[in-house]
């Protein structure tokens, strides 16, 4: 999976965990939910990435980001729907992270055997 099926993957995923659909709809539920999805993701991602899977603007992203803080403090329900997805988010990117070291082991590991299976069929010759 490439950088931008997870980025997507995720947004899908946090949106249903939430219990929220996704749209550019202004209820408080809808903009917490954008919210803690941005600034979750904006941790491991681009501003830009981020704000294209969320079908908002770059400078919303960053917004968010200088928001968060107060948001976590009086934005009622802000806290909760950020530590669910902060923690979805931390979770599938560091699976992500282990698939693609254990992806490229397999390529190196592969790249070896040929290697080996060369050196031995030049001993035969």
């Amino acid at each position: 999976m490439n950088e931008k099926e997870t980025i997507e993957a995720l947004t899908v995923l946090s949106y249903s965990v939430l219990g929220i659909k996704r749209g550019k709809s202004r209820k408080t539920s809808n903009a917490q939910a954008r919210a803690a999805i941005g600034v979750s993701m904006y941790g491991y991602f681009t501003q830009g990435e981020v704000a294209k899977a969320l079908h908002i603007d770059r400078s919303t992203i960053s917004h968010y980001s200088k928001k968060h803080s107060e948001n976590m403090i009086f934005w009622a329900g802000y806290r909760d729907m950020y530590a669910t997805v902060s923690e979805l988010v931390i979770e599938q990117c560091r699976t992500a992270s282990i698939q693609q070291e254990i992806d490229g082991l397999d390529k190196s590991i592969k790249h070896l055997e040929q290697r080996k299976n060369n050196l031995k069929a030049r001993l035969t010759e």
